[in-house]
C-alpha cells in the first residue's frame, strides 16, 4: 500500500466560463481501491479524463510509476496500462460480446484474418472465471441488459491487463447480484496488484470495498481519508461543505381520494394481472428486482406499450391511453431512468428542453411563443435550483444531477396530476438527492400522486407512504407506512411472504 503508482499534482483545467479543476491533487497506491468522491460538478469526471488521456491539463503534472508523463490520447493511456469504464456505456450494440471485449485488438490467424474461434474461447473463459456462465459470448450486446453490458465493459478493461482501472459509477445500472460479482472482480484484480479508482455516489459501497477516499469540491482537493477511520456523515460533510440531514418526508402529506387505478394489467411476459391504486398526495414506492416488470408497468400506464389485458382508471373513469401524448393530455408525466437516451435533448438548451415538453401549451394561432417559453424555463431553473449560467446552456454541458433537475422541470412545468418516476436519484450526489427528495415531497403536498420506482433501499423505505412489490411481473405484496422495512421488501421481491 505504500508503493505509490500515481501522483497528480496541481492539476488545472479550464473550459469556457468554468474552472473545472483548480490545483487538484491525487495519489494512488499499487493494489489499492481508492474512492474519488464529490457532488455532481465537483470535477471528478474531468480529473479522470485528464488521467485517461481524453483531455490535456492546462497546468500541473502527472507522475506514473515515478515518471512524469503527458498522455496524448486514450490509446496512449491504455498502452501504459490505464483503462477507464465510463458511467455512460461505450459499447457496440450490434456486435457480439466477444467482439466488444476484443475491440480494436482481435486475435489473428496466421493468414491475418480474425481468429473468431480463439476470441470466443478466451471470452468464454473470462465470463466463467468472473461468474457469468449465463452470458453467451456470441450474443449481440443490444440483447443484454444494461447491467450486463456494463460488466462486459469492465471485463474488456480486465482483458487489457490494466495497471490502473478507473470505474465511474459502475453499479448505477447493476442488480444486487451483479454488484456483488463486480465487488468480487475488484477484489481479484486488487490481489493481482491492479490499482482501482472507484467513483460512486453510493457510500455504502465505498465502505464495503475501498481502502481510501479522496473528496473533491468545486474542482479542488478537500481531503483524503482512510475509509476504516471515517464514517458516512464525515464524508458527506466534506463533499457538500455542510451537514446533510435527510428528511425524505414519508407520511407527512395528507393522502386524499383515489386518483389512478390499475386493474388486471398484463403486457406480454413482463406483466401479469397487476392491480393497484394511487391516491392524491401519495408517494407509492414500486419495489422489485431487475426483470420484475417495474419499468414496463410505468410505460404501459404512460402509453409507451399497449397492454395486452386490463384497464386503467383516472378519477374513477376508464381511460384510453394509446400513446404518451394521450397520457400527457390526461395529466400524466413520466420521468424515465434513462435521461440521456430517452428523457433529454442533450444538444439542446435548458429552454428548448422545457419548450419541447410544452409545445402544445406555447403555440397560439400557429405561432410559437418563445418569450413565454423562456420565462417558463427561467422560472423552473430557479425553482429547481439548476446550476447553470442561464437557460441557453446546453444540457449536455450540465452535471448529472442538474440534468435530472432539467428533466423534472420539463415535466413538472406541465403541472401534471400523476407523476411516474423511475429511479429519481440514479447516479446523483448526496446533496442533489436531498433536494430531489424535497421536490417529490412538495409535489405530494400539492396533491400530485407519485408512483416511484427505486432500487435504493433507503430511498424506497424513507420516501414512500406505501410500497408495492413486484415479483416476476406480478404484485407479490403491499406494505403500508409503518411496516416498510428492508427485510419485508426483500422477502416480497424474492417471491416470499413478508413477516
Amino acid at each position: 500500500m505504500d508503493d505509490c503508482v500515481l501522483h497528480l499534482r496541481g492539476i488545472v483545467k479550464e473550459f469556457p466560463g468554468v474552472k473545472a479543476l483548480d490545483d487538484m491533487h491525487f495519489d494512488l497506491c499499487r493494489g489499492e481501491i481508492h474512492a474519488l468522491l464529490g457532488e455532481n460538478g465537483a470535477g471528478k469526471s474531468t480529473l479522470m479524463k485528464v488521467l485517461s488521456g481524453i483531455c490535456q491539463p492546462d497546468a500541473g503534472e502527472v507522475l506514473f510509476e515515478g515518471e512524469k508523463i503527458r498522455l496524448k490520447d486514450t490509446m496512449d493511456a491504455e498502452k501504459r496500462g490505464i483503462s477507464i469504464v465510463h458511467q455512460e456505456l461505450a459499447v457496440f450494440a450490434t456486435s457480439t460480446v466477444s467482439e466488444n471485449v476484443f475491440v480494436n485488438r482481435p486475435p489473428r490467424t496466421r493468414w491475418g484474418g480474425i481468429d473468431y474461434r480463439r476470441m470466443h474461447r478466451e471470452v468464454r473463459a473470462l465470463l466463467d472465471q468472473y461468474g457469468f456462465p449465463d452470458v453467451n459470448e456470441r450474443r449481440a450486446m443490444r440483447r443484454l441488459s444494461i447491467g450486463r453490458q456494463q460488466i462486459v465493459e469492465i471485463l474488456r478493461a480486465v482483458k487489457k491487463n490494466a495497471k490502473i482501472l478507473i470505474l465511474d459509477e459502475p453499479t448505477s445500472a447493476l442488480t444486487e447480484r451483479e454488484t456483488n460479482v463486480l465487488m468480487q472482480i475488484m477484489r481479484t484484480l486488487n490481489d493481482k496488484g491492479v490499482s482501482i479508482i472507484y467513483i460512486s455516489h453510493r457510500l455504502e459501497e465505498v465502505f464495503r470495498i475501498c481502502d481510501r477516499a479522496t473528496v473533491m469540491r468545486d474542482g479542488k482537493y478537500v481531503t483524503t481519508l482512510r475509509v476504516r477511520d471515517t464514517c458516512k456523515d464525515e464524508l458527506v460533510r466534506h463533499m457538500v461543505g455542510r451537514d446533510v440531514v435527510y428528511n425524505y418526508g414519508a407520511g407527512t402529506s395528507p393522502v386524499g381520494g383515489e386518483l389512478l387505478r390499475v386493474e388486471g394489467l398484463s403486457y406480454k411476459r413482463a406483466l401479469k394481472d397487476v392491480s393497484f391504486s394511487l391516491h392524491r398526495g401519495e408517494v407509492l414506492g414500486l419495489a422489485g428486482l431487475e426483470g420484475a416488470g417495474r419499468t414496463e408497468l410505468l410505460e404501459c400506464i404512460f402509453g409507451v406499450h399497449p397492454p395486452t389485458a386490463g384497464a386503467i382508471y383516472i378519477d374513477g373513469a376508464r381511460a384510453h391511453i394509446p400513446s404518451p401524448g394521450a397520457a400527457k393530455a390526461l395529466g400524466m408525466a413520466y420521468i424515465t431512468k434513462d435521461r440521456k437516451n430517452k428523457g433529454l435533448f442533450l444538444r439542446m438548451s435548458i429552454r428548448d428542453n422545457v419548450l419541447a415538453a410544452n409545445v402544445d401549451r406555447f403555440i397560439r394561432r400557429g405561432f410559437m411563443q418563445f418569450k413565454k417559453a423562456t420565462e417558463c424555463a427561467k422560472e423552473y431553473r430557479h425553482t429547481f435550483q439548476i446550476k447553470a449560467p442561464g437557460v441557453d446552456k446546453k444540457v449536455r454541458q450540465l452535471s448529472g444531477g442538474n440534468q435530472q433537475k432539467v428533466l423534472m422541470a420539463m415535466w413538472m412545468s406541465r403541472h401534471p396530476r400523476i407523476l411516474l418516476i423511475d429511479e429519481p436519484t440514479r447516479g446523483i450526489d448526496v446533496g442533489t438527492k436531498e433536494s430531489i427528495h424535497a421536490m417529490i415531497r412538495e409535489f405530494a403536498r400539492q396533491g400530485i400522486g407519485v408512483l416511484m420506482i427505486s432500487s435504493e433501499m433507503p430511498e424506497l423505505i424513507s420516501a414512500s407512504d406505501r410500497v408495492l412489490a413486484l415479483y416476476e411481473g406480478r404484485v407479490s405484496g403491499e406494505l403500508p407506512l409503518g411496516r416498510i422495512t428492508e427485510e419485508r421488501i426483500m422477502a416480497l421481491t424474492s417471491g416470499l411472504e413478508a413477516e
